[in-house]
Formats: structure tokens, C-alpha cells, sequence
């Protein structure tokens, strides 16, 4: 069948054409019928069957939703949808071959999973069950919408505790898979339990390895005098840290001075991680492995051991310390003139928390608040020349919990954005900049193997639905032929006073490519950057430690044969950078989720106004601006008309009263269910 693939045969003649005796054509039969099940063969009325076209076969990475459905990204950049009863017996993210099918009824491509390339390996989640026939597991999304059946556990099994499954085995998709637990991570009903379950479920371990331990316990600071001949010496400048106020480690400081022909001498001073960590040490290989620190609530899973991350590098103050430093001489306008890059020695004057500097600005007084001033004026000239060439600037704050010592919220509100921010944000967008011109513009011709972070523009299809939920919600702008840098900038211009504006900026948002890593010296859309690269937070992330080795290694030049080496390393590197970056903003947004719910669980009955954020034809999504948490009114519960959904205009409506809901209308709602399992909140209108 395959040598004669997209040819149909009758089941009679495939007998034939196979030599078998009469007796087995009863078999054939089934056999057929069950290729055909698996999507291994289609079949067409005259019981006809042929192995499908090749161009309609292909393999990619699935990933489930909380709904049961999927997707598969293929390896060409499609992705595919695949229904709940359609992904035979794949697991989050497996590699399948899928099929795809002639007809979509929605805006992607359709298809069937009909073979598993290969398993993922990773673990499956779920709570306990007992049943009359034995224990079961409820897998935890995203997971294919399936019981496990439990085998002979490690641990002893309780109904309600949450469970991590492995050696799974399913074989057939009318069969229920079967595994066994690894591990118990208790009841998710328990808040206490969040951080635990959170780190588990996305593989982020808190405590490193005997290797590394070992490694670092023999590190100590070196003699800073005996290196003072190859390293630019701050130690005179005043160089101080902003950062948050529960911040632990300091890998960013900033100095300003003025040089003689009165140009601004602007200082970014990071902690210089890459003399500790050297390149196959066990330090180095964890650090690749978990690729960045993940931050949950008030907890951190560090990316390096707390001697180097809050010690040793850490720029705390009034401690001499080892820097990687770049001096940027710029105009009064905010041009950049000129700039070092260079290995320093600084001391460090002064912790600010943004707060702490803030209030100086605002009074006009305080420690070192002439430099603060300057700081933010300057910043503020860099900002306004960057959003003169288009740059973006969201301001999209993210929900803050206040937690009590069983891990239940009480409060939540919304981050707050001050002019500390944006300067601290500035110096290190420029610092950054800076650097990748360096490679991709000084020493073009070189061709440096180096790592980018690059923002593709996002593709005509969002474009398009974009400006039509614009237009649609009154805002009206022409859509250009190419869309560029300046007309997303000019969104969120046109839509800074409306009250919804946090609203439109996440749908803008949500219009955007994902920024990645890559050794390709692409450009970042949403900053209007021609090259961009992270440099500025080694101790947080390792592109940035990879960015600070490359740098000191290309000072002088480099031979051939050090080059190949980072050509064959450095994409292999940024490839999983991106993956972990990735899964660590999955468990941001996991463990940020429980909180919300667990929060809006002790408000029910409570009423709020919202804004609508979404409309499906299941209902529509409300978010409570105060707290940042959205929820889903249900159409079955809108009982005052029967609402139609209105695809093209993004609203419901009902069909005798007329009345209209849409994506950024304010209602009022209440909230009358929470479920935790689900992750769901259900809310309904009052009077809107």
C-alpha cells in the first residue's frame, strides 16, 4: 500500500495482490478496518482503502491543552489541530506523525495523530482515586483527557494527593494507559502545597547537585589588586543597585558622571559570573541545564548556588567585586557617541529598592539624589528617543500576593510601575544594545558566532485580527502594508487614555511573536532594534553568561579553531535557552493562577466591575482589573435571552432583546463558583 501510495484498492483486490489463501480474508478484513481506525489507511465508501499521500504526513511536537485538545507544531512551523479523540495515544509533548486532513473547519489545519514517533519522558501529574477495581490517577492538565491506571507504587497511595506517574505503557487508544507513581507531593486542597506541586510538575530543583556543591565551596574572592592591570578600576565612581525591595542578588549596577567636553559617562556595571563559572565545570553544566532562575511569589529556584549568587557576585554594597562593565558616552540628546566594553572592579555605594530611590526623586532630596535626578532625566531623554524610532513599550502590570505562613492570599494587586523602573529598564535596554552592535556591526566582517535575543514581526494573519478588533471596538486606524516597529507603538499611543487601555495592550501583546534566543543576528521587532542580545543578568540567566565568556574570549581575537567550536555549540545552546525560559514562564503562570483562584475562592457572592477580555461561544471572559483575575461568564447562565455568537464581530448576542456583549465592554459581575482542579472561575452578570 505504501509503494502505491494515494491510489484506492478494493479490499478484494489488496487479497489478491497479497497472495493470501481464502481463509485469511476474514482477517484482512479487520486488519484493514483497524489501519483505517488509526489513520494508518483511508478508507472511502466500496470498502476502499489506500495508504494517504505523504504531503499529508508529518511529524511534530504535541502539546495538550487544559480543554483535552491539542496541537502539533510540525517542524516546518505548522501547527495542526488535533481534536481530543483524535491524538491515539500521545502524551504531552510526544513526537507524533499526524494526518492531516483535507478539510479544517477553523482557522488552522486539522489532522489525527496516528503514530508516536517518539515518547517525551516527562512525567504525568495527577490526584489519586480510589476505585472498586483499584487506584486510578486524574491526570493534571495539560494531559490527554484520560484515567491512569495505577501500578505498584514507591509510595504509600492516598485518595486526593497528588502524584507524579512514570513507565507509562499505553498501546492501543481504547485501552486505558497504565503507570506507576514515582512520588507523592501531597494535596493540592492544601496551599502550602502550591510551591512543592509548581516545582515538581515543571522539573525545577532547588537543591544542586554534590558536584556543584563541591565545586563552589572551594571558590573564594581573588586578590582584586594583583588583577587591577586588566581590568578597568570604578572603585573611585559612586555606582550603586536598584532593584526590588525582596531582592537578594545584585547583578546590575549603574554610575553616571560627566566626561570633559560635558557628555554624559553612562555606567552599567554587572557582576562578572563567567570568572567563577568556566565553560564544562559542573557549575556551567547545571547552570545550561536549568538555563535561567525561576521566581514564584517571594520564592526563587536559582540558577547558580547562593555563595555565587548572593555572594560572591553579587554586587552588595560597600564590597569590592569583579565586574563586567560597558561605559556609553552619550550627548545630551540621548545619542550614543561612543562605548567600552571592559572587565572592571567596582564598589558598590549604596542598595536602593526602586521604592526607596523613588521617594528621593519625588522629594528632591535625599542620599545621592542629584545622580538620581540626572539618572532619571537622562533615562528619560533614552525613552523618548527610542519611542521616536518606534520602539514598543508595554506597561502591563502582573497580580502581587500578599500571603499568610499557610500559603493562602489575602491580598492581590497589581504591580506598580515607577520612573525607577523605566530608568534602571533603559540602561540596561542600551547596555544590551550595545553589545550586540558591537559583534553584529563592528566586527561584522569577523563573523563571531554569538547569541541574539531576536523578536520576529509577527505575521499578517494576526495583523489582520488585530485591526479588526480594533476597528471593532471603535478605534479606528488604517492597517499598512507593512505593518513595522512604529504602527504597534502607534496602537498603544491612540489608546493610552481609553479605560480599557491595559485590555487592548494585552490583546496587542497577544498579536506578537515569542521573543528567542538564536546565533543569528536578527533584529528585535518590539524594540526596534537592527541587534539585541541579554548581557546585563548572568547571574539570573545564562545566555548572559555565555554572552560575558564570548566576549572576553573575541578581546584580541580568536583562532579558527575556537570559532568552530561556538558555531557548533552556540545554537545548541540558544535552542535550549528558549526551551527553559519557556517552561520557567509556565510555572510562573501556573503558580500565579492557584493564587488567583485560591484567592477569589473567599469572594464568592462578592460583585466587581470587569472588562470583557474575550468572547467564545461557550461565554464570555471578564477580568477584575483590581486583581488581575479573569473569569468566564457561561452562556447557559445568561437566562434573560438566548445569545448567538457572533464570530466576526468578536460579541454575543441576544436574539430578542438585541442586547450585545464584546471584548472590551465593562459589565458587572459576581462570583458564584471556584474550582481548583479545573482552574476555573465562574462568573455572572448583575446588571450590565
Amino acid at each position: 500500500m505504501k509503494k502505491n501510495a494515494g491510489t484506492y484498492f478494493k479490499q478484494k483486490k489488496i487479497s489478491r495482490r497479497s497472495g493470501l489463501a481464502k481463509s485469511d480474508y476474514g482477517q484482512l478484513k479487520k486488519i484493514l478496518r483497524n489501519l483505517a481506525k488509526q489513520g494508518m489507511l483511508e478508507k472511502k465508501s466500496g470498502n476502499c482503502y489506500r495508504y494517504p499521500s505523504e504531503k499529508r504526513k508529518v511529524q511534530g511536537i504535541i502539546s495538550f491543552s487544559t480543554k483535552g485538545f491539542s496541537f502539533v507544531n510540525t517542524d516546518d512551523g505548522e501547527e495542526i489541530f488535533i481534536g481530543a479523540s483524535d491524538s491515539e495515544t500521545a502524551l504531552h509533548h510526544d513526537r507524533v506523525w499526524v494526518k492531516k486532513y483535507k478539510k479544517s473547519y477553523g482557522k488552522r489545519p486539522e489532522g489525527k495523530v496516528i503514530k508516536i514517533a517518539s515518547r517525551s519522558n516527562e512525567p504525568v501529574f495527577g490526584i489519586l482515586k480510589r476505585e472498586p477495581y483499584g487506584w486510578v490517577a486524574i491526570p493534571e492538565s495539560p494531559a490527554p483527557p484520560i484515567i491512569f491506571y495505577i501500578l505498584e507504587g514507591e509510595k504509600e497511595l492516598e485518595e486526593g494527593k497528588m502524584v507524579q506517574l512514570e513507565d507509562i505503557i499505553w498501546r492501543h487508544p481504547d485501552h486505558y494507559p497504565q503507570a506507576k507513581v514515582t512520588s507523592v507531593l501531597g494535596s493540592p486542597e492544601d496551599p502550602a502545597n502550591d510551591l512543592i506541586i509548581v516545582k515538581k510538575m515543571f522539573g525545577l530543583e532547588e537543591e544542586f547537585p554534590d558536584d556543584v556543591q563541591k565545586e563552589v565551596s572551594g571558590m573564594e574572592l581573588p586578590d582584586l589588586d594583583s588583577l587591577s592591570g586588566d581590568r578597568f578600576d570604578f572603585r573611585d565612581r559612586v555606582v550603586f543597585t536598584i532593584d526590588p525591595e525582596t531582592a537578594k542578588d545584585f547583578d546590575d549596577g549603574v554610575s553616571l558622571d560627566k566626561s570633559d567636553d560635558g557628555h554624559w559617562l553612562l555606567g552599567v556595571h554587572i557582576a562578572d559570573v563567567s570568572h567563577y563559572v568556566k565553560e564544562k565545570s559542573a557549575v556551567d553544566n547545571e547552570a545550561l541545564q536549568r538555563g535561567t532562575s525561576v521566581y514564584l511569589g517571594d520564592n526563587v529556584v536559582p540558577m547558580l548556588p547562593e555563595k555565587l549568587s548572593n555572594h560572591l557576585c553579587s554586587l552588595v554594597p560597600n564590597q569590592e567585586r569583579l565586574s563586567f562593565s560597558v561605559l556609553i558616552e552619550l550627548s545630551n540628546t540621548g545619542r550614543v557617541l561612543d562605548f567600552l566594553i571592559t572587565p572592571g572592579l567596582i564598589k558598590s555605594d549604596y542598595r536602593f529598592s526602586y521604592q526607596e530611590a523613588q521617594k528621593i526623586i519625588d522629594r528632591g532630596e535625599g542620599q545621592f539624589y542629584e545622580k538620581l535626578q540626572n539618572m532619571n532625566e537622562l533615562a528619560k531623554t533614552l525613552h523618548n528617543r527610542r519611542k521616536k524610532y518606534g520602539s514598543v513599550d508595554f506597561d502591563i502590570p502582573e497580580p502581587i500576593f500578599e500571603l499568610d505562613e499557610q500559603g493562602m492570599p489575602h491580598e492581590v494587586r497589581p504591580s506598580e510601575r515607577l520612573e525607577t523602573h523605566r530608568m534602571i529598564e533603559e540602561f540596561m535596554l542600551l547596555a544590551n544594545k550595545c553589545i550586540a552592535r558591537r559583534i553584529a556591526v563592528h566586527r561584522k566582517s569577523e563573523k563571531l558566532p554569538f547569541i541574539y535575543r531576536v523578536h520576529e514581526s509577527p505575521s499578517r494573519e494576526k495583523i489582520i485580527g488585530l485591526y479588526d478588533i480594533l476597528n471593532r471596538l471603535g478605534i479606528n486606524l488604517k492597517m499598512p502594508k507593512n505593518f513595522q516597529t512604529s504602527d504597534m507603538a502607534e496602537i498603544l499611543n491612540k489608546i493610552e487614555d481609553y479605560p480599557f487601555h491595559q485590555f487592548i495592550e494585552q490583546i496587542s501583546l497577544r498579536s506578537m511573536e515569542k521573543a528567542i534566543y538564536t546565533e543569528e543576528p536578527k533584529s528585535h521587532f518590539g524594540l526596534g532594534f537592527e541587534h539585541y542580545t541579554h548581557f546585563t543578568s548572568p547571574i539570573r540567566r545564562y545566555p548572559d553568561l555565555i554572552i560575558h565568556r564570548l566576549l572576553k574570549k573575541y578581546h584580541g581575537g580568536c583562532d579558527q579553531k575556537l570559532l568552530n567550536h561556538y558555531r557548533e555549540k552556540l545554537p545548541k545552546i540558544a535552542k535550549k535557552a528558549t526551551k527553559r525560559e519557556i517552561n520557567a514562564m509556565g510555572a510562573e503562570r501556573e503558580f500565579t493562577k492557584l493564587k488567583q483562584i485560591r484567592f477569589i475562592s473567599s469572594k464568592i457572592g462578592q460583585k466587581y466591575k470587569g472588562v470583557i477580555t474575550g468572547v467564545i461561544e461557550a461565554g464570555i471572559f471578564v477580568e477584575i482589573p483590581d486583581y488581575l483575575i479573569e473569569g468566564m461568564v457561561p452562556v447557559r447562565k445568561m437566562n434573560d435571552d438566548y445569545y448567538v455568537y457572533d464570530e466576526e464581530n468578536h460579541q454575543l448576542k441576544g436574539r430578542h432583546n438585541n442586547k450585545t456583549y464584546r471584548l472590551g465592554d465593562i459589565v458587572e459581575i459576581q462570583v458564584v463558583r471556584v474550582s481548583l482542579s479545573d482552574r476555573e472561575i465562574d462568573f455572572e452578570l448583575i446588571n450590565s
